[in-house]
């Protein structure tokens, strides 16, 4: 039927659903119908035609999928709990969707995602007669709907080479999203040097204090995750072959300039870092000083007892903490990056690097001596 990978759908799963549809009054399935429901993609299409068009209307509108980098995180939100959807739809947390059911949903998105356009399905047999929806719970917080831009009108040939080739869909779409201030990638060469993973998250995230807004559309942009990953294939292999890859000129044609897409995002006001300089040097004393001696110098590390010649040396400092230093041997200490350190602690930590270092003496000028004639 699909050239997709098959889930391991359970008979019963399909069954129980269809006992429950005649018990409330619904249709009974045929066999044939029943057997076009064991593909995941087809029954999530189902599913969601019956279970999630009537809050978020149809899937090209509500494109749900591109606000989660990964399925896991999907299904989640798909499952409820507080966690994305304001209904609870797992049993688990007493919902009508079994986990198949829920991971069929997420394929069927996905799969919408990665093609850009719904996937080719069979007719779908009919909906059973609907069963209430499950009490959402006041303290839930609804997703939101995300409602992509209307698609231009393409060149149809434009459109065969893209939907048949990522790489051609990267080109394309750096063309239309990022010529207008990087120009030509060759000319620009804006990503050398860097890891595929930093290119896809400042495309995502943009550049506070520059004219590159975010991307994604979880950030408010316009790009799916898979829109973002082919420009990022795109541009890696225009790095990998040191030249452009041979693709066709109709992908390259400039969009026209748009002023309002140059304008500068200004920076964005986060208070100053403020902690607790004694606290902070108990962390110091137990973390930090067997590389950075006891006073911040004479350590195996670079000496911390110094200016921080930054616009902000606070947000510098607390970054290196957090994130650590890549090519060296400080790592991440947050607990959310997989270190030891609670947010508070960081901040005393960083009150107290600061503190340590050497402050300017005040040099007054000399005074002319009057009393010599």
């Amino acid at each position: 039927m699909y050239g997709w990978r098959r889930s391991g759908l359970m008979l019963i799963t399909l069954v129980t659903m269809c006992a429950l549809a005649a018990l409330e009054g619904g249709v009974t399935l045929t066999r044939a119908q029943e057997d076009v429901l064991k593909d995941p993609v087809v029954l999530g299409a189902w599913l969601y035609a019956g279970q999630c068009v009537s809050c978020h209307g149809p899937y090209e509108k509500a494109r749900l999928a591109d606000r989660y980098d990964d399925e896991d995180s999907l299904r989640a939100a798909i499952e409820g709990g507080g966690r994305g959807c304001q209904v609870d739809w797992s049993t688990k947390y007493g919902g009508p969707l079994r986990g198949s059911d829920i991971k069929a949903v997420a394929q069927y998105m996905r799969v919408w995602e990665d093609r850009g356009a719904a996937p080719d399905l069979p007719p779908l047999p009919p909906q059973p007669t609907p069963t209430p929806i499950p009490t959402a719970r006041a303290s839930a917080v609804e997703a939101v709907t995300a409602t992509p831009p209307p698609a231009a009108a393409l060149d149809p040939k434009i459109r065969l080479i893209i939907d048949g080739s990522e790489l051609a869909r990267g080109a394309w779409l750096y063309t239309q999203n990022c010529y207008r201030c990087h120009l030509d990638y060759g000319f620009s060469r804006m990503a050398r040097s860097l890891s595929g993973q930093k290119i896809e998250s400042t495309i995502k995230a943009g550049k506070i204090g520059t004219s590159m807004p975010a991307f994604g559309r979880r950030e408010g942009g316009d790009l799916s995750v898979s829109d973002i990953r082919s420009i990022v294939r795109y541009v890696m292999a225009f790095e990998q072959l040191g030249a452009p890859p041979a693709l066709p000129s109709g992908l390259f044609a400039a969009p026209p300039s748009d002023p309002s897409k140059l304008v500068m995002i200004p920076l964005p006001d986060i208070p100053i870092v403020r902690g607790n300089a004694r606290a902070g040097g108990r962390v110091y004393a137990q973390h930090c000083v067997r590389c950075h001696g006891l006073t911040g110098e004479g350590g195996i590390g670079p000496i911390l007892a110094k200016p921080w010649p930054s616009v902000r040396p606070d947000l510098t400092v607390k970054a290196a903490i957090v994130a650590g230093v890549p090519g060296t041997a400080m790592r991440a200490w947050d607990q959310a990056a997989g270190g030891e350190l609670t947010g508070q602690q960081v901040d005393d930590l960083v009150t107290y690097i600061l503190q340590m270092a050497p402050q300017p003496s005040t040099v007054l000028p000399a005074t002319p001596d009057t009393t010599r004639r």
